[in-house]
């Protein structure tokens, strides 16, 4: 199926210099899709990451806050979360060490994973009801 997705580029190409291993050759101007840069802040008394989330409707915030808070029961990590208007601000670290951990990278990662997809399934006219 990753095949089908990706198309042909996933097809085995020799290097220039002779790919001696067969492996699949790569150049980042080739990529179907591009990395977006984490737009996450860190900010200081106490160190922690900050992220303004900006929403096209009310729906798609909800949304967002809805799975947010579901994954924050699953992983067992929790944000300061604030909701004003068509806008969420996160807020997240480590309280009893006052800074960022692992598990606030983490969190990080997955709010912005949340954020993509709610904003990708929204595009393409999937709603949250």
């Amino acid at each position: 199926m990753l095949r089908s997705v990706m198309k042909n580029y996933l097809n085995k190409q020799k290097s220039p210099d002779g790919d001696m291993f067969g492996l699949v050759v790569e150049h980042v101007d080739e990529l179907p899709l591009s990395a977006e840069e984490s737009t996450w802040a860190v900010v200081a008394d106490p160190e922690r990451l900050v992220r303004k989330f900006d929403f096209e409707d009310i729906e798609r915030r909800n949304w967002f806050l809805k799975e947010l808070l579901e994954d924050e029961v699953q992983s067992g990590h929790n944000g300061r979360i604030l909701a004003d208007g068509m806008d969420v601000v996160v807020e997240v670290w480590t309280h009893d060490l006052d800074a960022v951990t692992e598990l606030d990278l983490e969190y990080a990662s997955r709010c912005d994973d949340i954020f993509n997809d709610v904003s990708l399934l929204g595009d393409v006219g999937y709603g949250y009801r």
